[in-house]
């Protein structure tokens, strides 16, 4: 990828889009590919970081462990509307409708490369996909032959290591395992400790047969343990000042096998079929609340070529959700827990997706949906319609209509949860609704990606989105429980609509051979309006996702054994938080030295512009205290045999 022309980079392989091989110049979706290249010389340490990089998309750091990551609005710790898989296999938690981030990674060398797509993904991914789909690509194990160790330190990456090694078990057949591991400081709080402090290890393996006759073949697997601190204030009803200060850690574990077979049946007719088992385990150190959820998926695509201008793609999928639950029922508990402690979930879907040819090499339309039923909505229909109009080789415009859903989790469905008392004291308690319906989304799209000269690129998209059925909580009549605490309890309900409206430029410059420019620029608004018996104050979530953003990276090759690179970024403030988040500017700065062709040594300053700053608020549900992220430095050296 260090050496692909700017031309080239828009002939990437991407396959989110219509699930089948295209590039990013042919795809009639707002899609950035997030290269091994781009990982490497991003100084990155996890892969949310990742992100920051690509326009429209929200990346906010909350505690040295906690993220929140999405793309159009609506940015929180648990984003129901932003799917992100690995391989294929989902991320997405049922619990929260969430993604725990402190339990996504991987070795970033391994991975290939990273899709990502701004606006809906629904029609072929799911439920869920409402405003994006993230899909991590690893690197094949015949692409990964031989030996990496990778280590290093700072201050606030105190320290960290990994393995990988790849070999063969015969003429057709390849593997790897790999191992990792880091632990890191916590952040910064006036008011005391935050106790987010975070370790974590993982391993895994990967084998590939990828040319058995017509078939290919590919098994893989990983394990993980994170301990990830905390630090809230928790509601108790039984004695002022009625809260106290929790410190506990956050334990989680799990593990995943996937297997894939994929079958060329002929030049225009191939299959694959996917099964995985995924298991994630999570507990507080106060048990007060503790899940188990063990998936089993099953997903089967075909794709032909009916006709020479017709691409079809077809599949199937299953989904069986077994979820486990351990938690407090006492009045006086944070989480009160779901009224049994087992629960299994099932999605059943089919999909299809059309990629019609009007023009050659010039007029592309797309027709597409998927028919998902869940147990919480029952049937979902996510359809799309895309057209691609490319006027040259180096000019794409592109249009898209779309519908997608976020359906129910289980947290909105089946579980209490009690929370701080208002003044009095009063204490909120949050209900479930299972008569709770999806939110919907019809949204409107238009790109256009262009390079006017060899060294030039830009890829611009703007939107509106037109939201229903938005769920919010909505206040209860108070009554008074056996111990004489005043409950004041809130259910949510499908009563808010809203709209945004916004765009994203992303611009690539190859100033020189040595030295290349990226940068971008977000622009989001966002509308929500109330209900009926909604409270005031609704719409705060207007003012979580900052309104604009700018990234900027600078990538130098100062010599052929030298690299320094520094990437800037601004983000607006957050009003929606109180107190208010401030918008910030942060730089961080690489220097890199390749000392030998298989040994690389580099120091990372992050952060560089103040000695701290905030990047998200917290959630009023636990009081957490508000953690500043601070300048750090790391060193890194990177062996490969």
């Amino acid at each position: 990828m260090a050496d692909l022309s700017l031309e080239d980079l828009g002939r990437v392989k991407v396959t989110t889009v219509s699930r089948q091989d295209s590039t990013v110049q042919q795809s009639a979706a707002a899609i950035t590919v997030i290269t091994p290249e781009m990982i490497r010389r991003s100084g990155a340490t996890t892969i949310p970081e990742l992100f920051r990089m690509v326009p429209g998309m929200d990346v906010a750091r909350i505690d040295a462990n906690k993220w929140a990551v999405s793309s159009r609005g609506f940015n929180d710790r648990f984003v129901g509307k932003q799917l992100v898989q690995i391989d294929g296999r989902t991320l997405y938690n049922p619990i929260n409708a969430g993604v725990y981030w402190d339990s996504v990674d991987y070795t970033l060398e391994d991975i290939e490369r990273i899709e990502v797509i701004r606006g809906p993904g629904a029609s072929l991914w799911g439920a869920n996909g409402v405003n994006g789909v993230i899909n991590i690509i690893t690197k094949s194990a015949k692409d990964t032959q031989g030996g990496l160790l990778t280590g290093g330190g700072g201050t606030e990456e105190q320290a960290f290591g990994g393995f990988r090694y790849g070999g063969k078990l015969g003429e057709n057949s390849f593997f790897r395992v790999y191992g990792k591991g880091f632990t890191r400081d916590e952040g910064f709080s006036s008011d005391g400790s935050p106790n987010d402090g975070w370790h974590s290890t993982r391993g895994g393996f990967r084998m590939d047969w990828p040319a058995l006759g017509p078939n290919a073949l590919t098994l893989q697997g990983d394990f993980f343990r994170s301990v990830a601190g905390r630090r809230d204030t928790r509601p108790i009803t039984n004695a002022p000042p009625f809260q106290f200060i929790n410190i506990e850690d956050e334990v989680t574990t799990g593990g995943n096998v996937v297997g894939r077979w994929s079958r060329e049946l002929s030049a225009d007719s191939r299959w694959s079929l996917q099964a995985y088992w995924d298991r994630f385990e999570r507990h507080s150190t106060q048990k007060l609340f503790a899940f188990d959820i063990n998936t089993f998926d099953l997903d089967f695509q075909h794709q032909l070529l009916p006709l020479e201008r017709w691409k079809l793609v077809y599949g199937a999928g299953y989904r069986l959700n077994k979820l486990g639950f351990a938690g407090s029922a006492a009045d006086n508990g944070f989480a009160i827990g779901p009224p049994s402690t087992q629960r299994d979930t099932q999605i059943f879907s089919l999909f299809v997706n059309n990629e019609i040819t009007l023009v050659p090499d010039r007029l592309v339309l797309t027709l597409g949906s998927r028919f998902e039923h869940n147990d919480f909505t029952g049937l979902e229909v996510q359809p799309t319609a895309r057209l691609l109009w490319m006027p040259s080789r180096r000019q794409s415009v592109w249009f898209a209509v779309s519908r997608a859903v976020k359906t129910p989790s289980l947290l909105e469905n089946d579980i209490q949860i009690g929370s701080l008392p208002a003044p009095g004291p009063v204490f909120n308690r949050f209900l479930p609704n299972q008569g709770l319906g999806s939110e919907e989304l019809l949204s409107f799209e238009l790109g256009y990606r262009f390079q006017p000269v060899d060294k030039l690129s830009f890829d611009t998209a703007v939107f509106y989105n037109d939201y229903r059925n938005l769920n919010t909580v909505v206040a209860g009549a108070r009554y008074t429980n056996s111990t004489g605490t005043v409950i004041q309890p809130l259910t949510r309900f499908n009563r808010m609509t809203g709209d945004s409206q916004g765009g994203e430029i992303g611009a690539t410059w190859q100033i020189a051979d040595s030295w290349r420019l990226r940068g971008a620029y977000t622009l989001l608004k966002l509308h929500l309006h109330r209900g009926a018996g909604v409270a005031p104050g609704a719409e705060i979530i207007e003012g979580q996702s900052p309104q604009q953003q700018v990234f900027l990276q600078s990538l130098w090759n100062l010599s052929r054994t030298w690299e320094f690179d520094l990437s800037g970024r601004y983000v607006d403030g957050l009003p929606g938080f109180t107190p208010t988040v401030a918008n910030y500017v942060s730089l961080d700065a690489r220097l890199a030295w390749r000392a030998r062709k298989n040994l690389e040594v580099e120091i990372v300053g992050q952060n560089l512009l103040e000695n701290r700053h905030a990047e998200m608020g917290t959630s009023p549900l636990v009081r957490s205290p508000r953690v500043e992220l601070q300048r750090g430095v790391y060193g890194k050296v990177t062996w490969r045999f």
